[in-house]
């Protein structure tokens, strides 16, 4: 009960690829003049920035897409896919319910705003200590999945037996993300995952910060953020609305302007519960308690 669901960065599963497959298929079934050529260069595992060109350009970590604001036959499209989805074909996003788990109360921030996603989480711990999907296992998947989880459950005292044994798991696991095929990298993983290790470090847990498996993450995610147009992402809707909960230095005022109609930021309850952290948006607050009421149970 109190799970969030939909397309979670720590899940290497269906909705992040299908997705990419509909953008796609929409974008094959655009018809735009020669003027307005619609560019579709999706690099493996970049930020793509959604953007209308006047003529061709060859971007290389950018998907670009009509419309000068997120066009919606693109957004009733996407949500047409979620929403013909049974609940059993969208697998539980426990990287998605951690960070819903962290929002602490509008009102006084002493306690969690969705309890409902900590008993989630305390009920959902796999045997091996970690969390994620059961049935397959990523290495990306499960590492993000249980990291989130631990930090959710210290963040608010809770399960110190759970933490200790995602803790192990981590620690026993941390030397897969060197050895896991690049293919399998969740959609914005190297931008989302080390500011979730910023906060597992603000709350002082023990985590092996700087093995050797993480250099390569750490080091992409510095050159992701130097490519990525600041005043772009906060002018023109981008994926990058989906992975806000790992981007610094965010004008809040600026990018709530790009929220989706429904209150979400692309869909994404991990992007949507961080932009209610910081900023209290009562559209925000309306997206996750929604979708937190739909799933506790």
């Amino acid at each position: 009960s109190g799970p969030c669901r939909f397309s979670g960065k720590g899940d290497a599963t269906l909705v992040e690829t299908a997705g990419s497959r509909v953008a796609l298929q929409i974008a094959q079934a655009t018809s735009v003049s020669s003027a307005k050529v619609l560019q579709t260069n999706l690099v493996r595992n970049d930020i793509q920035i959604l953007e209308r060109t006047e003529e061709p350009c060859d971007l290389d970590d950018y998907c670009v897409i009509p419309g000068a604001e997120f066009g919606q036959p693109l957004v009733n499209q996407v949500r047409m896919m979620l929403g013909s989805m049974s609940d059993g074909e969208i697998s539980v996003s426990a990287y998605d319910t951690a960070w819903v788990a962290l929002v602490p109360r509008l009102d006084d921030g002493d306690s969690p705003q969705f309890p409902a996603t900590l008993q989630w989480i305390l009920d959902n711990q796999l045997p091996d200590g970690s969390w994620g999907d059961a049935a397959l296992f990523s290495a990306y998947d499960r590492i993000t999945n249980t990291l989130a989880c631990v930090v959710a459950l210290t963040k608010w005292s809770l399960g110190p037996d759970k933490c200790i044994r995602g803790l192990s798991f981590l620690e026993e696991n941390m030397w897969r993300l060197a050895e896991e095929d690049l293919e399998s990298m969740p959609i914005g993983f190297e931008i989302a995952f080390p500011s979730l290790l910023e906060v597992a470090k603000s709350l002082g847990i023990g985590f092996p910060y700087d093995h050797h498996a993480l250099q390569r993450i750490y080091a992409n995610r510095e050159v992701k953020l130097k490519r990525i147009p600041m005043e772009m992402m906060h002018r023109i809707p981008t994926t990058i609305l989906h992975s806000l909960e790992g981007m610094p230095g965010v004008d809040w005022h600026k990018i709530l302007r790009l929220q989706s109609s429904d209150g979400s930021f692309l869909y994404s309850p991990s992007a949507t519960a961080f932009a209610l952290k910081q900023t209290g948006d009562a559209k925000c607050f309306e997206y996750i308690d929604r979708i937190v009421k739909k799933f506790n149970g």
